[in-house]
């Protein structure tokens, strides 16, 4: 039987280094495999010491290692983003059937190109008042179940003779849905996108194109039954990693709404997940957090400082697009982090931190930290001591509060502290360094520092 599994958890909106995290637990454990949750659409970025690099979506980030992922039930997953990564670790990097490697619950939802179609629309009628999204449509699909649930496409319906007719019924409701939005006005620059979108949506041929393409994925992948997890994954020897993607920070009922997706992200789903599988081993969970703040697309970030953005992303390695908007970075947020903890379920939730990029920080030589704010005194929102307010609650008052809550955000001014750093100092006294800094603060000890891209870059305690 597997005798651990890791989870690995963001704990801020994405974007927190979440793939190296992955790839050096998979790779330092010897990982059997990675269990994927969440949604298609991440993009998790891995360097190995033998210079391969890719940004993994629906495989795990330990494919270059030859160690097998499982997309489970608690996955979205895109049929045309599997076929685009299959081409691609194949004919750039050599891996001659990446779905030799791949298994998918039959229960996992599908995403199809029109609940992308919706979601860009959607974010293109907003004009200058973006919400922020990947634009993939994981989020549409995933409310339109909970919606429409007679609508919704599974693993297991890839195959079908009605999926046609499945797929005509997703893209009437989203003309259907579309009606309204259309009427609205659009900003001038947008117009070709929203005529493109359009075109596509309408286009028969291109049904018919999505129709062919789901048929031949549910040829080429593996789709096993509910039981498998348990029977077949979680009974081999060893170890497996929960790869996750997004952020708790972007969770439906603890993110700050509108800025928020409609996936759950708190390591609690998983931990069900696994029971439902009978799995009675040991559960290791991780918090990943970039040691600086960084937030991809809108919403609140109150350390945000554009005066950081060549230093701490030198050569711009994260780029703007017109769905997630602009790329923000600043000092670390110990504020923003204790809060996301605190909504996971507090420290005892996480058995440890990972930090990512503090090589970009060494090369600075300064780390700049916000351990506090001013202005954070709305009773309502915030504690006496300053400390963002949680609120449980799966409802709509509990929307409410989260957009409040991310509303008085905006107004809070971070207190900076900054830390010298010795450019000479050994690995060892970096690890110290940023351990020193963050144990007390967070009440979770540091167990993984990276001081590079790599594997071997990334120190494990």
């Amino acid at each position: 039987m597997t005798s651990k599994v890791y989870t690995v958890t963001d704990l801020g909106p994405g974007d927190g280094g979440k793939g190296g995290v992955v790839h050096k637990l998979a790779t330092h454990k010897k990982a059997h495999t990675i269990i994927k949750v969440g949604g298609a659409q991440g993009s998790h970025g891995v360097l190995t010491s033998r210079g391969e690099h890719f940004a993994f979506s629906q495989w795990g980030c330990g494919t270059f290692e030859g160690i097998r992922t499982h997309l489970s039930p608690l996955i979205v997953v895109s049929p045309i983003g599997l076929q685009n990564e299959a081409l691609a670790l194949r004919y750039e990097h050599g891996i001659h059937d990446p779905f030799s490697l791949l298994t998918v619950d039959e229960r996992a939802l599908i995403a199809t190109p029109y609940h992308g179609i919706a979601s860009r629309l959607k974010e293109l009628a907003r004009g200058d008042n973006p919400r922020g999204t990947i634009g993939t449509g994981v989020g549409e699909t995933y409310r339109d179940r909970q919606r429409l649930p007679e609508l919704a496409i599974h693993a297991r319906d890839l195959s079908r003779l009605a999926l046609r007719d499945q797929l005509a019924a997703v893209r009437a409701q989203v003309l259907l849905d579309m009606g309204p939005i259309l009427q609205g006005k659009f900003l001038s620059t947008d117009r070709d996108l929203v005529a493109h979108e359009l075109d596509r949506l309408k286009d028969d041929e291109f049904l018919n194109y999505v129709v062919d393409l789901f048929h031949e994925i549910s040829q080429r992948a593996q789709i096993v039954d509910p039981e498998f997890m348990g029977r077949e994954i979680l009974s081999r020897k060893g170890v497996a990693v929960v790869e996750s993607s997004h952020g708790i920070l972007t969770d439906r009922y603890q993110g700050f709404n509108p800025h928020t997706s409609a996936i759950r992200t708190l390591p609690r789903f998983t931990h069900a997940m696994l029971e439902e599988a009978g799995y009675k081993g040991q559960v290791v969970n991780l918090g990943v957090t970039r040691a600086y703040q960084i937030r991809h697309g809108a919403g609140p970030m109150p350390t945000a400082d554009p005066a950081m953005g060549e230093v701490l992303l030198p050569g711009s390695h994260k780029h703007e697009n017109r769905w997630q908007g602009q790329v923000r970075v600043g000092p670390l947020d110990l504020s923003l982090l204790r809060y996301a903890i605190a909504a996971a379920g507090g420290p005892a939730t996480f058995d440890g931190l990972a930090i990512s990029w503090f090589d970009q920080i060494q090369a600075n030589g300064e780390w700049h930290v916000s351990h506090r704010y001013r202005n954070a005194d709305d009773p309502t929102y915030f504690t006496p001591e300053g400390e963002l307010k949680v609120r449980q609650g799966e409802d709509e008052e509990q929307i409410a509060f989260q957009e409040g809550l991310g509303q008085r955000l905006l107004s809070c001014v971070p207190e900076i502290t900054t830390h010298q750093i010795d450019q000479d100092a050994t690995p060892d006294q970096l690890f110290e360094l940023c351990a020193g800094v963050l144990n007390d603060s967070l009440g979770v000890p540091v167990r993984m520092v990276s001081l590079g891209p790599t594997e071997n870059d990334k120190l494990l305690r």
